[in-house]
C-alpha cells in the first residue's frame, strides 16, 4: 500500500491519496481528517502516540 500526503496541482486541496493494490482513493478532506483522527486514536490506544 503506499501512502501519499501532500499537495496536488490537480486538485484543489490537501488530502490523503491512497493506492491500493493499484486502485486510488482519494479522500475528501473532511473524511481525510476522520481518518487522521482514528488513526491517531488507534496509536494512542496501543502506546505508539504519546
Amino acid at each position: 500500500m503506499d501512502i501519499e500526503f501532500g499537495r496536488s496541482s490537480f486538485y484543489d486541496e490537501d488530502s490523503i491519496y491512497l493506492n491500493v493494490d493499484g486502485k486510488s482513493v482519494i479522500m475528501a478532506r473532511a473524511t481525510a481528517k476522520k481518518f487522521v483522527e482514528t488513526v491517531l486514536g488507534v496509536g494512542h490506544y496501543f502506546g505508539f502516540v504519546d
